[in-house]
């Protein structure tokens, strides 16, 4: 996703979380390669989702000539708002803003020819009003059963559109039982990195999702959305955006991740399919 940012023009510059500048930070001013320690004499302001209990990394950042710094656990119970976005801006002590998203992720015209390309070699010109479906999530904790989800893809295949699923590293599962209880056939898209579903997400009518990483990038892009919550909070963790709408079941009665992973029932995730197709009629027509 960061060098997805990068392309955008969101970022200047991003490193893997598996390399070594994040723990330098933890370790002292001595532990700096040269090269992040140039960087960071370049930089007034640092932000880090982490906690800094013993006060380590901020003497660290101060120390490289960083001038001010806000460290912060994202679950930190010293935030007072809900979404993640506003405990971001609250975080960096910047309060009364809403966290609207007023433009779209920009991607290159190469990043969406690429995405156009894939769409036209699933199926032609018929996919001209493509509808991505993301029946995974990073858990399968977080997904619709297959069962809810067929006859909106039905419905929206009688409707005109082209729908299509789009399958993660984690999806496999999810996808095969929703193509399994299809009476149509629909295409797969599966092995994509996230710059190439980007692109081809830019040229989606509608996106329906769950609690993941691929809903907020299609709602940054502007797409049409739907993100169907279940155990996890949308209070927290929907994405932001003028075309975004949420559907959840009854409220999660779980209190705990294990006991989430536990719960047979999952009334969280009991959306009627009726209610999905519901909310992508009024998403197409906009």
């Amino acid at each position: 996703m960061g060098v997805l940012l990068r392309e955008a023009g969101e970022v200047d510059w991003v490193f893997p979380l598996e390399s070594t500048y994040l723990s330098q930070l933890f370790t002292g001013l001595d532990s700096l390669t040269s090269t992040f320690a140039g960087w960071l004499r370049h930089c007034d302001l640092a932000f880090g989702w982490i906690p800094d209990t013993d006060g380590v990394v901020g003497k660290t950042l101060h120390a490289a000539g960083v001038e001010r710094s806000y460290l912060k656990s994202a679950s930190s119970t010293d935030l007072l708002t809900a979404h993640q976005s506003v405990r971001y801006l609250e975080a960096i002590q910047v309060r009364g803003v809403e966290p609207v998203a007023s433009s779209s992720l920009l991607l290159s015209s190469a990043i969406r020819e690429q995405g156009k390309r894939i769409l036209h070699g699933l199926n032609g010109d018929s996919l001209a009003q493509p509808v991505v479906i993301h029946p995974g999530s990073g858990s399968a904790r977080k997904c619709l059963e297959a069962r809810r989800l067929v006859p909106v893809i039905e419905w929206l295949s009688q409707s005109g559109t082209a729908p299509l699923l789009l399958e993660g590293p984690a999806d496999r599962e999810a996808v095969e039982q929703v193509v399994a209880g299809l009476k149509i056939g629909v295409p797969v898209i599966r092995g994509l990195d996230v710059m190439v579903v980007a692109g081809v997400l830019s040229h989606a009518k509608l996106y329906l999702g769950h609690d993941s990483g691929v809903t907020h990038l299609a709602a940054a892009l502007s797409i049409p959305t739907i993100a169907c919550f279940g155990p996890t909070s949308s209070c927290r963790w929907a994405p932001v955006g003028r075309t975004v709408s949420i559907l959840s079941g009854a409220p999660c009665v779980c209190p705990t991740w294990s006991s989430v992973a536990a719960c047979g029932e999952q009334v969280c995730l009991q959306i009627a399919p009726e209610r999905i197709i519901e909310a992508c009629r009024l998403l197409l027509v906009k």
